[in-house]
């Protein structure tokens, strides 16, 4: 999309990544969630992951003003893992969010690509795992992924959100 440009995120790209979340979230996601989950989630949704924006493979795109407008990334480390569980050739897709007003552009599609291309060059990725937002399974379809099961990510211990576990094996 002409005039946005990926970077990569650093820690203090949090208030600007977590304002892109609560707007990015809040908007596409009615369609497809009770309103009650969706308020509930949101808590979590939408707060930036510190060591995720410090791993260096989690991307923004920015407008020429500088206005964040989608974000994205990957890691080896398989979400949530309290001891660094890490498969040879899988990697794991993450925190995807474009704002809405920029959503159906382009900019999803230039950060998955961004991870594909990373991921490939230094850790030899033959796979991609994601737990997906209802909303999002249409984009990651769209990319090669497929359905193998339900997900409740566990936000907090009296409280699950819909999500589904997706993988897509790399050209």
């Amino acid at each position: 999309m002409a005039g946005i440009t990926l970077h990569i995120a650093t820690p203090d790209d949090a208030p600007a990544v977590s304002a892109l979340f609560a707007r990015s979230y809040s908007a596409l996601l009615v369609d497809d969630y009770a309103l009650e989950v969706l308020e509930r989630g949101m808590t979590f949704l939408a707060k930036a992951n510190p060591d995720l924006l410090a791993s260096g493979t989690y991307y923004l795109a920015k407008t020429e003003t500088g206005d964040v407008v989608g974000a994205g990334g990957w890691t080896a480390v398989r979400p949530g893992s309290k001891d660094g569980d890490v498969q040879s050739g899988l990697a794991h897709v993450r925190h995807f969010a474009v704002d809405p007003a920029y959503a159906r552009k382009g900019i999803a599609s230039m950060l998955f690509d961004r991870c594909v291309r990373d991921a490939k060059a230094s850790e030899n990725v033959t796979r991609f795992e994601c737990y997906s937002t209802l909303s999002a399974r249409r984009f990651y379809e769209s990319r090669g992924f497929r359905v193998i099961g339900d997900f409740a990510a566990p936000f907090a211990p009296d409280f699950a959100f819909p999500s589904l576990h997706m993988v897509c094996d790399l050209d």
